[in-house]
């Protein structure tokens, strides 16, 4: 790439925080032409328009020394003289679970023909956008920040050309290509995501209401870990403080709409939480309000508070006197500090006032809405609602919604999508000046009851300029159901007209070549589910969910790899994705939890995951130059294990992140975990299978002699002679764990530990395990579970195990997996995630054991079929090979099974014991 455009900036601060610029070029091509092409990246993210036609957004996520740019064809957006290429950098100013904080910058060249036309210099004009609010809560943790747009102040047709930015500032340079932070630079390596415009498919129902009396939003962060723009989570002992009062006796509610604090005291006087959720009394005058906000393990730094009361009135003032109402005083080094208590313990004003910790919380800090807690903790108010045609909005046609003012209140639609999605929201309406639509999208209800997506502001704030208008976010969300507040003007009394609401759903743009299907009706629902939650949960990487996190998480992806290969039949994705995780090596001895990312996280069984995931894609797919690419990275993660790691009993011993399941096993961060241990031996046996492929002998005897040694070590060490198991762990200080987990079997059998005399009894254990240990938690888990029974020759407790979880989803109107089985943590719902694909196995298990179909030699030149119709009369499908596609039908025939089977070019079929080529092939099993 002849890269002639420098790296641009506002002229401002490098990194803002939750910063919009808007940046414009006109530029001029002649009247005949081929092709125009538009190269651009942006640091954190970009929207682009040409000539007022939107052409996309990104880039991909990317370690920042790494980073991508785009290329896009804009050849039908232009026409010969003068055009435009109008472009939105949004830049995060923090790091999130998808972003490491870098700094703001836009790299863009347009080409005709091979010739640059235009590159961004100090020519380009830009101006911070100021429809967007900057001062907004974090969406959660994991993500940026929540959004909120003013269209009275947007800067109407600036992505056209003839717009004057005559006014707007000239761009500032921050470099040449190959500058810091981004000193490689290179070209995207998968398809744009998909853009499909998705309505609501009912509205289930319109009603009056009204918000809280009052919500308070404010970072934590910038006073109590001063200078941390991190992700990674930190402990932190603090207090925030405001002075309350009240001008009249006034009850009032107290609840969270992000995190709330440990702990509530008012005028020196504990107040629990439940106390503050029924009512705290409060007598006419000024009262202390103190929150203590001390954490251990800390990601979420906003606090929200949503206070409510029917009649009376609440103000709130700073313990300093003026300036936002309030404080932080902190930070501490624990709260057994004496300045710790002298706070914790004040009853007036002036003893936080006057104490040295004490520190004002700055406007930057706060959030000027919380749409969360003014949706989530809506009233609803008994008056009539007016609307007419509210059905339009489920159509996509020129019919519009009509809904009036309603007397004194706000008026909420709740719609239903019909199914899981993910993408942008986008509005087109005509409303009175100065309405506002509030939106809250969230994935479940269930007998009229809402699950809120709690720790996620999955919501967005858009004030109406007056007349007709359409908006699109620029922030993904993911939902199924959504509530729109509609927060009419005091005193209009001309109605809203919404003419569409709509997702355009934004995920990897995979083909449904795969096909699977059976005479078990509820088996082909799971699989529809099971290949809907992975496309949803495929974005620029696998992600763990569309909603809440929407994080790259490693040995998540294993898995989701796998599911993909059958449901879709695309590895292009999970190529980008096991590449980037081995990038993380740069920082890590190895391979990081999820990238690229501001928490720096080991989490160890998923980075052994990531070489077991290696050779599978390299299995699966025959893809010898990326073996040769990652090749590397998995020697060099092997040679830190091994020369750092490995303990004097020749064990895997390591602090880090050491969980396998959402379950009460003994995974301490520290010690000897028996289940990596396991890991660590069959990620060292497919290395020497990668190692060998490459002609690596050498090392490839060196891996096997490591995993050799490691499975004696198990043996003698973490075996329970008297429990008949391997024990979960042994503890730092030497103590052996009294935990026996029905998840460490699970992988003992599947990597091969177990000794050849006990391995009917383990595969017993699978299923059927002591009352008093702890058994397999999650979908993610079981998806082990399930491999362990094909390694065991047991299809049909597969079948049974997809029927009984999987088919629970179903029963309960489920349109994606879910990330747990219900009764984890005692939780209210049956899952917090309604869309998580580690819990997709079904899209793997049933054309790779129904219809049998399993890669022999790599990229499927020869492949064995190995079905299995149980109580099935039949079942047929499609299994995408990079050969073609391999086709199965099976049909019950007495005690036995017809099978045709197409066989693709250049591939072998075996079908017991015997070998088929290319065409088509009717076999009869006995």
């Amino acid at each position: 790439m002849n890269w002639q455009a420098k790296w641009i900036w506002h002229p401002g601060e490098s990194a803002p925080r939750n910063f919009f610029w808007a940046v414009r070029k006109a530029f001029t091509i002649p009247n005949s032409f081929a092709q125009v092409a538009l190269h651009i990246t942006a640091d954190s993210r970009y929207s682009v328009w040409v000539n007022g036609q939107y052409v996309g957004h990104g880039p991909v996520r990317a370690f920042p020394h790494r980073w991508r740019y785009d290329t896009y064809d804009i050849s039908p957006y232009v026409c010969g003289g003068e055009n435009v290429v109008a472009v939105l950098v949004y830049h995060f100013g923090h790091s999130t679970f998808q972003y490491l904080q870098a700094r703001g910058g836009l790299l863009a060249q347009v080409e005709c023909d091979g010739q640059i036309v235009a590159a961004t210099d100090s020519t380009w004009k830009g101006i911070e956008h100021p429809a967007y609010e900057r001062k907004m809560p974090r969406m959660a943790c994991q993500q940026a920040w929540a959004e909120a747009f003013d269209a009275r102040r947007d800067l109407s047709h600036w992505q056209l050309a003839g717009y004057d930015d005559s006014t707007w500032q000239n761009a500032s340079i921050v470099g040449e290509v190959g500058c810091a932070p981004w000193k490689e630079l290179l070209p995207r390596d998968i398809p744009f995501l998909t853009q499909e415009p998705v309505q609501p498919v009912r509205v289930m129902r319109v009603q009056a209401v009204r918000p809280p009396r009052q919500v308070w939003t404010f970072d934590l962060k910038p006073n109590l870990i001063p200078g941390d723009l991190t992700a990674n989570p930190r402990g932190l002992v603090g207090l925030a403080v405001t002075v309350v009062e009240c001008p009249q006796p006034t009850t009032f509610t107290m609840r969270p709409a992000y995190q709330s604090g440990r702990a509530l005291r008012i005028d020196g006087q504990d107040i629990s939480w439940q106390k503050a959720h029924e009512g705290i009394p409060l007598s006419p005058g000024k009262h202390l309000l103190v929150l203590n906000v001390t954490q251990s393990f800390y990601h979420d730094w906003f606090i929200g508070l949503v206070f409510d009361y029917e009649t009376g009135d609440l103000r709130f003032e700073s313990p300093l006197g003026d300036g936002y109402p309030w404080v932080t005083v902190g930070p501490f080094a624990s709260e057994e500090d004496p300045a710790f208590k002298s706070a914790w313990q004040a009853t007036s004003p002036a003893q936080i006032a006057g104490h040295p910790a004490v520190k004002p919380i700055q406007p930057a800090h706060t959030a000027s809405v919380n749409v969360f807690g003014e949706t989530v903790y809506a009233k609803l108010v008994p008056v009539p609602v007016r609307v007419e045609d509210i059905g339009a909005l489920t159509s996509a046609n020129p019919n519009d919604a009509v809904l009036y003012p309603a007397d004194g209140a706000d008026v909420e639609i709740l719609v239903d999508f019909g199914r899981e999605l993910v993408g942008f929201f986008e509005m087109e309406l005509c409303a009175p000046e100065g309405t506002v639509f509030d939106l809250n999208a969230f994935e479940y209800m269930e007998d009229g009851r809402i699950q809120w997506t709690y720790g996620l502001h999955n919501t967005f704030r858009y004030i109406a300029r007056e007349g007709w208008q359409s908006w699109r976010s620029v922030v993904r969300r993911g939902f199924r159901y959504a509530t729109l507040t509609v927060r009419f003007p005091q005193g209009a009394s001309q109605p809203v007209r919404l003419r569409g609401l709509r997702c355009y759903l934004n995920t990897y743009p995979y083909a449904y070549q795969a096909q699977f299907q059976s005479s078990d009706a509820l088996l082909n629902q799971i699989w529809e589910i099971s290949r809907h939650t992975v496309r949803l949960c495929s974005e620029d990487t696998f992600v763990d969910c569309p909603a809440y996190e929407q994080t790259f998480w490693v040995g998540d992806a294993r898995n989701e790899s796998l599911f993909s290969y059958t449901a879709f039949g695309d590895a292009r994705l999970a190529r980008r994705c096991l590449l980037l995780a081995g990038e993380s090596l740069w920082r890590s001895p190895l391979v990081e939890s999820q990238v690229p990312s501001g928490w720096e996280d080991i989490l160890t069984a998923w980075s052994l995951l990531w070489t077991v995931a290696c050779e599978e894609y390299y299995r699966f797919t025959g893809d010898m130059e990326f073996l040769k690419e990652v090749y590397p990275a998995v020697r060099q993660q092997n040679q830190n294990i091994h020369e750092r790691f490995i303990n004097g009993q020749g064990l895997l011993e390591i602090e880090a992140w050491n969980m396998l399941d959402w379950a009460p096993m003994d995974t301490p961060r520290t010690g000897v975990v028996t289940h990596q241990n396991m890991w660590l031996v069959e990620a060292w046996r497919r290395s020497a299978k990668m190692a060998r492929v490459l002609g690596n002998e050498a090392e490839a005897q060196m891996y096997l002699q490591w995993a050799e040694e490691l499975k004696q070590a198990i043996n003698q060490h973490l075996w329970d002679v008297e429990k008949q198991a391997y024990i979960d762990c042994i503890h730092a200080d030497g103590r052996r764990s009294t935990v026996i987990s029905q998840q460490t079997q699970t992988v003992a059998y599947l990597c091969d530990i177990v000794p050849e005399e006990k391995r009917a009894l383990f595969e017993r254990y699978l299923t059927d395990v002591p009352e008093d240990w702890v058994r397999v938690g999650s979908p993610f888990m079981m998806a082990f579970t399930i491999e362990a029974l094909e390694k065991a020759g047991d299809v049909g407790r597969i079948l049974a195990l997809i029927r009984q979880w999987w088919g629970m989803m179903v029963h309960a109107g489920a349109t994606s997996c879910w990330e747990t089985f219900p009764g984890y943590l005692s939780q209210e719902w049956p899952t917090r995630s309604h869309c998580h694909a580690w819990s997709a196995a079904p899209a793997f298990a049933l054309p790779s054991y129904v219809l049998g179909v399993r890669p022999l030699e790599s990229g499927f030149a020869r492949f064995e079929v190995r079905p299995f119709l149980g109580d099935l009369e039949w079942a047929k499908g499609v299994v995408p090979t990079p050969r073609g596609e391999v086709k199965v039908s099976l049909k019950r025939e007495g005690k036995g099974m017809s099978m045709e089977l197409v066989v693709p070019e250049r591939s072998v079929a075996v079908v017991a014991g015997r070998e088929y080529g290319a065409g088509v092939h009717r076999i009869t099993l006995g």
